[in-house]
């Protein structure tokens, strides 16, 4: 029998984004080292994660067939910050995670240097499969660039069941679109390498595209939260993670001119690709 941490993302119940799953295999698998225990990822979540990133350095892959049926061999564990009703873990039992929440417990524990401890525990958990370097390959990117990101969710036309924010009429969707392009701008200057805006509106991505800035494939947009989404939105969700990661500098636009503050989302998505590359990360 396997033994340790397993986290279980199935369609048993409801899940994050990407980053938010990320951050808590991470975190589970941080927890794991702590106390001596393996760490175990079973995600068939709308997809195996093992199809787009697959066991680097620590073999984190099982089976819900690994889940012993001896309730005596089991404990539930949640991940939910402030973590405080963490078990006192014990060698040979199965904890096992269905409840999270996408927190990140080296940062919520203040640990000392946690952006690069958690940079180096993701490199050692994972690595690009095939299908994603052969996308990334596939990409005609320039040899330096930045990567600026602006997400809208529902401000420029609803796109996601999230109660965040709701449409702007017509008019100010306009504006917001203009707005952050001057936002956008700002982040061109401040570099000496072309900007790749990554976004999920494809209306202002194209916006962005008729000014003369390089963008993410427009077909690539979605949000795996969201139940039926393509197998090429999937893929270019973690495309866009590792580019966003190679890029010389990240911005991520969270405030534009004019506007209320949630008519942009503080996606943590850019925050994350800037981490796993080891790059500067500048909220405008």
């Amino acid at each position: 029998m396997k033994s340790g941490i397993f986290l279980i993302i199935d369609d048993t119940n409801s899940h994050c984004g990407i980053t938010d799953r990320l951050k808590t295999a991470v975190g589970l698998c941080y927890l794991a080292r702590l106390n001596g225990l393996d760490f175990h990822l079973i995600h068939q979540a709308g997809f195996d994660l093992r199809d787009y990133l697959a066991p680097n350095r620590i073999d984190w892959s099982a089976e819900l067939s690994d889940i012993s049926e001896d309730p005596a061999e089991k404990r539930e564990l949640r991940y939910v910050a402030p973590f405080a009703d963490l078990p006192e873990f014990r060698q040979g039992l199965q904890y096992i995670c269905r409840r999270y929440r996408g927190n990140n417990i080296m940062e919520k524990w203040n640990v000392a240097g946690w952006q690069r401890i958690w940079r180096e525990l993701f490199l050692d958990m994972f690595t690009p499969t095939e299908a994603v370097l052969r996308e990334l390959a596939s990409c005609e990117m320039p040899p330096r660039y930045t990567a600026v990101v602006a997400r809208f969710i529902n401000s420029l036309g609803h796109t996601e069941d999230a109660a965040y924010n709701a449409p702007l009429p017509p008019e100010d969707q306009e504006k917001l679109i203009e707005a952050v392009l001057a936002k956008a701008a700002e982040c061109r200057e401040a570099s000496d390498a072309p900007a790749v805006v990554y976004s999920d509106s494809a209306r202002f991505l194209r916006a962005a595209a008729a000014e003369g800035y390089l963008t993410t494939d427009v077909n690539g947009i979605g949000n795996i939260m969201n139940k039926n989404v393509g197998e090429y939105i999937t893929l270019r969700t973690f495309v866009n993670m590792l580019q966003i990661a190679g890029a010389d500098k990240v911005f991520s636009i969270l405030h534009a001119d004019g506007f209320p503050e949630n008519s942009l989302y503080k996606t943590q998505y850019p925050r994350y690709a800037a981490i796993i590359g080891d790059k500067p990360f500048i909220r405008l």
